[in-house]
This record gives C-alpha cells, structure tokens and sequence, in this order.
C-alpha cells in the first residue's frame, strides 16, 4: 500500500518518491504562513501561497493534491505581520485554532479561500481541507463560504475533537470527499494529555477502536479515509494492515523509511524561527503591560 504525502513548503522540484507515496494528501497552510512571517490578508502572502500552490500542482498535475486551510493557533497567528484580529487566550492549543479561527476572522477566510479558488481555476487536481473542526454546522459554514467563492473542487475535513468524532454521522452528510483524523490532536484530546507524554499513545486499543469505528462510516458512504499527524513506522505498519492510508510528513521520510531527502530541516527551521517571534512578542507584550 502506497501512503500519501504531506507538506510543510518544502521546495520540492518533482515527484516525491512515488514508489512510496501516491499523490501530496496534504499541503499544511499554516507553515506557508509562518515561513514568511505574514498573514493571508497581505497581497505579498496571496501570491506566495498561490505560487506554491500552483508548482506542486503543476508537479503532480495526474494526482490529488489537498490543502490544508491554515490551522494557526493564536499565539502563532498575533505574531504574523499583518494580523489584525487578537484574540486573548490563555492556552493556545484550546480557543480560535483553525476553521473555528477562519470563521471568526472572516477576512483572512476570505482572502484564503480566494487563494485556493484561483489556483483550482487552472489546476482542477486541487482540493481543499479544513482543520480543527468542531461538528457538521461548523463544517456547513466554512464549506459555504468556500464555495460562495466559486470553488468547486473536493472538499475534506480533519477529525480532530472528540465532538467531530461523536457528530461523524453528520458529518459525513455534508458533501465532504475525504475524513482525514489528526492523531496528533484527537489523542491528546481523548487522554487529556501533551504529545511526547507517557499518556499520548496513538496505538492505545481506544484509539484504534475509534479509528475502525470511523473507518467503517466512511466506507459505507464511500468516503475517502486516512490519518496524519507525527507518524512513527510501528503506528504506520498497523494503519496499513487495517487498509487505513497514512499521510506522512515530508520532514518524516529520512527517519521511516532511511531515504534521503533534499530538505531535511526546512520544517525545523520554521518552528525554530517562529518560536523566537513568539517569544518576542510575548516579551513585548508583557513591557507594554
């Protein structure tokens, strides 16, 4: 079984190991976004985001190519050059994080959704995915407004919040094409507990239960089905034996499979980067108090 790729703005100039993946199930928007340090409302972002956009399409002009609505949490999102909308939270993986974010700031949706509604005018292998849902109305919304901008391609979302696995039902009936879970979040979530925690353990057998569960409603309704996040090759091994794709992180690649990559720390460095501006606008923050 091939698994599906997921990238961060890696500057990729072909095809990524097709023998290993089958086509890009993932373009994360936020790294876009955090790489050049500026929010979507800016022109000079539109067009980064769209260049990109339109060269991995174009390399893989045969095969699916999914993005990601950009999953900004707020501490990340306040420090972006342009950003107008602050939001005061005092746990940051909680509160306005990605399609709850898009909603609430309707002028960053707009500008983002017109992004992708452009690059699909040219590139009809693109689709469209929405992060950090909380059930069907929610996912009703953001998907109105996307295809008010004339965006007529697939739609996806990521199940990432307990309340998206229990409304999956509904969730299931509003047009989507593809249910992608976020292992990441949704376990940290049902265990109440941080990534890398002795508790955070994506093969506990309540997980895997869910992800059956999960598995056989999008079957029945002939919806496509995989899961993401920070994969490691035992989790991968179950998931395929289960026929459940994997959509694994260009960054990821050198670790599970022992294959070289162009761009080994291209993700590291934009964490890396972004923390400091984080810091500094939390230490700016607290002189002005």
């Amino acid at each position: 079984m091939r698994n599906q790729l997921a990238l961060s703005g890696e500057k990729i100039i072909e095809k990524v190991y097709p023998q290993v993946f089958h086509h890009i199930g993932m373009i994360r928007g936020e790294y876009l976004l955090r790489e050049l340090n500026q929010n979507i409302i800016l022109a000079s972002c539109q067009q980064f985001v769209k260049d990109y956009l339109d060269t991995i399409c174009s390399l893989y002009s045969d095969e699916e190519v999914w993005y990601r609505f950009s999953e900004l949490t707020n501490t990340e999102a306040n420090c972006l050059k342009g950003t107008k909308e602050y939001f005061d939270e005092n746990h940051p993986l909680f509160g306005y994080r990605g399609t709850r974010r898009l909603l609430a700031c309707p002028d960053e949706f707009q500008a983002e959704a017109h992004v992708v509604t452009e690059v699909y005018q040219n590139n009809p292998n693109l689709s469209a995915i929405f992060p950090f849902v909380n059930d069907a109305e929610q996912l009703k919304q953001a998907i109105t407004v996307l295809r008010q901008q004339g965006f007529t391609g697939k739609i996806g979302t990521m199940i990432e919040l307990p309340s998206a696995y229990f409304d999956l039902s509904s969730i299931l009936e509003t047009g989507i094409s593809k249910i992608v879970v976020g292992m990441n979040d949704l376990t940290s979530f049902i265990f109440a507990t941080v990534r890398n925690s002795q508790w955070h353990d994506m093969e506990n057998p309540i997980m895997l239960d869910m992800l059956r569960q999960m598995q056989d409603k999008a079957r029945m309704k002939k919806i496509d089905f995989a899961v993401a996040g920070y994969l490691n090759d035992s989790f991968i091994q179950k998931m395929n034996q289960l026929s459940i794709k994997c959509i694994i992180h260009y960054s990821s690649i050198l670790e599970i499979f022992d294959l070289e990559i162009d761009h080994p720390d291209h993700l590291k460095h934009i964490k890396e980067e972004s923390k400091k501006l984080q810091r500094s606008t939390h230490d700016t923050a607290r002189n002005v108090e």
